[in-house]
């Protein structure tokens, strides 16, 4: 009777097979002096994100000596998706072994404001056992970052010249302003898809939001904005959840 009623419990296992469907993970990576998105970017986790994704959160000391030494780094490894707010940082090389890693696996990234130069010391020395990533900007990223048209300019953001239709964009109301620094990207290297552009007062326009495409198939989205008030923007924060839908998705 007793075997009877094993094989009767594994057969219904059989039948009704009991699935799993976890959260996708996110880790978002901190570590920048300028924007506050310390601040801005957990709030906007927490009250956006974090009943549909498991969040992690891994910072860096804004200055001193520990600045490139990223707190909480293994949750990269095993997490779907990496949104990242970094500025001229060169942490650890199984730091960023562990970011290489998940491009190389084709995982998505999201990057806000200066992540584009994230990993570029510029002319600072390179500590002993960290590394930078200088062909990050134009290989992940799909950018082209040279600097920025400077402050006190109200930039207006608006749909690219050449709309084209993407779910990252769906909902997201234009056109708003930001008092972020106009970046100039342009030209994008052919891997990137523009979704969203900047003008200021007598000057060009430039790309603001883009998509890519790494050679490991990785989804990127990036956008130059990422000051603390777009994160009061509603359009901005649409766009940030329709963005980490949309590299979450698999297709």
């Amino acid at each position: 009777m007793k075997n009877t009623f094993i094989i009767l419990i594994v057969g219904l296992l059989f039948v009704h097979p009991i699935t799993a469907n976890p959260k996708k993970t996110i880790t978002f990576i901190i570590a920048e002096r300028e924007y506050k998105t310390e601040q801005s970017v957990p709030a906007f986790a927490h009250k956006n994100l974090s009943q549909e994704f498991i969040l992690y959160f891994s910072q860096a000391p804004k200055e001193g000596t520990n600045r490139n030494i990223l707190k909480n780094s293994s949750k990269i490894e095993n997490s779907d998706l990496l949104f990242i707010s970094v500025r001229r940082r060169a942490f650890k090389e199984r730091t960023m072994n562990l970011i290489r890693n998940h491009v190389s696996l084709g995982k998505p990234i999201i990057g806000i404001r200066t992540t584009s130069h994230a990993f570029d010391l510029k002319n600072s020395p390179v500590p002993k056992g960290h590394q930078v990533w200088t062909e990050w900007d134009k290989k992940i990223i799909g950018g082209n970052y040279n600097g920025h048209y400077g402050k006190g300019k109200i930039c207006s953001i608006e749909h690219f010249s050449k709309p084209v239709p993407h779910p990252i964009l769906q909902d997201v109301k234009l056109p708003f302003t930001t008092p972020a620094t106009l970046y100039k990207n342009s030209p994008l290297p052919k891997s990137s898809t523009v979704l969203l552009q900047g003008r200021i007062k007598d000057s060009p326009s430039e790309p603001v939001a883009w998509t890519n495409r790494t050679a490991s198939k990785a989804k990127i989205f990036y956008t130059s904005l990422g000051h603390i008030e777009d994160f009061e923007k509603p359009a901005f924060k649409q766009l940030l959840i329709n963005a980490v839908k949309w590299g979450l998705k698999s297709n």
